[in-house]
């Protein structure tokens, strides 16, 4: 069985809406229950087999260089600074490190994927790149009515049709180039050319974009494992 070695982390972004935490931190290092995101992440795929680390850095990289430096000396760990750019860019600038195939993941998320599946998957469709999904829950109850506004079915906070991106993903590094304006560029121009797949995950995720989500992130962590 052919093994997934090498994951390439996010990390270069300001985290605006986690200020004033980030006025002095960048996101990756925001701690939930004493642990940095990074923490988590990088001890959530070593366990897995992973020791190969590419780290894509931009706001205050030189904070993230000192944390990797004294909590991970023992992995193979590149970190590549391309300051302020699209992440499109990001991860061309972390090419010369890059193997053929590597895991990708966002630096403000957490889920409890199991990449083995993630990776057979992605090797069994053939695509240049598997991105994680959920469905989406409705934040909402919904109503159906009739014509005449009887209430025909009420839904309390059901499950859409709608799977999001949860930041996980299996790349196929000869799909990175410098050929695309901007990372929304490169995925809407990968579903058209039929090289995207969905591995639909219905375990434990989240994200902290925002105060309130660290907040839930605090009473939930305990959930990834």
């Amino acid at each position: 069985m052919e093994k997934l070695e090498q994951a390439l982390i996010l990390c270069g972004g300001k985290g605006e809406r986690l200020k004033p935490i980030t006025d002095s931190i960048p996101k990756p290092l925001v701690k939930i229950n004493g642990i940095p995101l990074l923490g988590y992440q990088i001890n959530y795929l070593e366990k897995r087999g992973i020791r190969k680390f590419v780290i894509a850095t931009g706001y205050k990289s030189h904070l993230i260089n000192t944390y990797i430096k004294e909590n991970y000396s023992h992995l193979e760990v590149n970190i590549v600074d391309s300051g302020d750019v699209d992440i499109m860019k990001r991860i061309y600038d972390c090419m010369m490190a890059l193997s053929e195939e590597f895991f990708l993941c966002y630096g403000d998320t957490l889920a409890d994927i199991n990449i083995y599946d993630l990776y057979n998957f992605h090797k069994n469709h053939n695509g240049k790149v598997t991105v994680s999904t959920h469905q989406l829950t409705s934040q909402f109850g919904i109503v159906k009515m009739d014509e005449n506004n009887l209430v025909v079915e009420f839904l309390e906070k059901p499950k859409l049709d709608v799977w999001i991106n949860i930041g996980y993903f299996i790349f196929d590094k000869s799909i990175v180039t410098n050929g695309y304006k901007n990372y929304a560029d490169f995925i809407s121009k990968l579903a058209f050319s039929r090289d995207l797949f969905s591995y639909k995950h219905n375990g434990f995720h989240l994200t902290v974009n925002t105060i309130n989500e660290l907040k839930d992130a605090e009473l939930n962590i305990k959930n990834f494992k």
